[in-house]
């Protein structure tokens, strides 16, 4: 028989053990991992900015500051010249029933009395 040499590649390549490898490497998967986290943590974030979006809106609206002092007293400028107009114009039209009235009187007294003459005529 003859006498293997061990320093041989085929005598290497026959001794060795041989083990199921996975096709694609350790990297890849890793690298899907890693994507996945990345677009969940993206939806997250956008989920989050909405939702504090919303929120602030919400806070903002009663929170909302008071009028300041000076928009008060424009406001309560415009208030009192409406009521000074309304109370004018209510005075106008009081005096202008009261003299219309008075005009009316008048007439109706000319009235009766022109009536009297046409009856005392006739």
């Amino acid at each position: 028989m003859r006498k293997v040499d061990r320093n041989r590649t085929t005598h290497q390549l026959a001794r060795r053990t041989y083990s199921l490898t996975p096709k694609r490497g350790p990297v890849l998967l890793l690298g899907g991992i890693a994507a996945a986290c990345a677009i969940s943590a993206i939806a997250a974030a956008g989920f989050a900015l909405m939702s504090s979006r919303e929120h602030s809106r919400q806070v903002d609206a009663i929170c909302a500051p008071p009028l300041s002092e000076q928009e008060l007293r424009d406001e309560l400028t415009a208030a009192r010249l409406a009521l000074d107009h309304e109370a004018s114009t209510r005075a106008t039209l009081q005096k202008q029933a009261e003299s219309t009235e008075a005009e009316l009187i008048k007439l109706r007294t000319d009235l009766a009395f022109f009536k009297r003459q046409r009856d005392k005529s006739d």
